[in-house]
């Protein structure tokens, strides 16, 4: 301008919402905005949909809710290894997808929110139920499971060698 005064541009108004670079393909996309939003509407969802099939307490809902998210993930976050993917040429196949997330590094914001979420599900569903067995045993064995196996010390750490990848 003639006066001397410069205004910024218009791309540098916005935030930048680029998720950091992640070469898996198979965890990258924990990475962008909105999908723990989706994550936490799925499991309300999930629980609506226990409620109107099922038509059970809200707090017999949230457990079946709980349990089914306890063996949902377990399953796919603690057990199975590898990636679907073939263009990664096997460097993945003997992680599972918790220790691929983030590339391996622990206590960051998504694996915090991965932890904080079994937790908050057992205290929604523990409440709900009145604290009363069976439904507080079965909540307090997921929530535990789930937990346990989020340690940073379990990283890599195969239990009696269950799931270990032995050579033959």
């Amino acid at each position: 301008m003639a006066d001397g005064l410069s205004f910024p541009s218009m791309g540098n108004l916005y935030v930048q919402a680029v998720p950091p670079p992640d070469l898996n393909k198979n965890t990258s996309w924990f990475m962008y905005p909105g999908v723990w939003t989706t994550y936490i509407l799925i499991l309300f969802f999930t629980w609506l949909i226990v409620l109107a099939v099922f038509g059970c307490t809200p707090g017999t809902a949230w457990t079946i809710v709980n349990l089914c998210h306890f063996a949902v993930t377990y399953h796919f976050f603690h057990w199975k290894k590898g990636t679907p993917f073939s263009e990664d040429q096997g460097i993945y196949n003997k992680l599972t997808w918790w220790e691929q997330i983030d590339n391996g590094k622990q206590l960051t914001r998504n694996r915090k929110f991965l932890t904080v979420v079994p937790v908050v599900l057992y205290l929604i569903a523990s409440h709900t139920t009145d604290y009363q067995n069976p439904w507080l045993f079965l909540n307090t064995i997921a929530v535990l499971v789930l937990v346990i196996a989020k340690f940073p010390n379990m990283h890599k750490v195969r239990i009696f060698g269950i799931n270990a990848d032995y050579p033959i």
